[in-house]
């Protein structure tokens, strides 16, 4: 009979420890994320003059109006005031230079 008790007991105290350790994780993890999304941010323009904060590289990059939240970014591909296609791949100094 003890058994049938300690069994389950043992059970509940092992999925107790799993689900405080994943939410432990989930909060460390969260507030990180955030403030690392935050630094990993840069400004780029467009060729019409609209400033971007941007993030990510190739098909992940994501673009943000500078004014707008970090859970609000833009979801097409062109610039809001041109139509123009934005750059998928990093704007780097002296990249047409030789």
């Amino acid at each position: 009979m003890k058994r049938r008790i300690a069994i389950p007991a043992l059970f509940a105290t092992a999925a107790s420890a799993v689900a405080y350790a994943l939410l432990r994780l989930r909060r460390r993890g969260g507030r990180s994320a955030e403030a690392a999304g935050a630094r990993e941010r840069e400004e780029c323009r467009c060729e019409c003059g609209q400033a971007f904060l941007v993030s990510g590289a190739g098909r992940h990059r994501v673009y943000w109006l500078p004014e707008a939240p970090t859970s609000d970014p833009l979801l097409s591909p062109d610039c809001p005031q041109c139509e123009r296609p934005l750059p998928r791949d990093p704007q780097t100094a002296g990249a047409g230079t030789s």
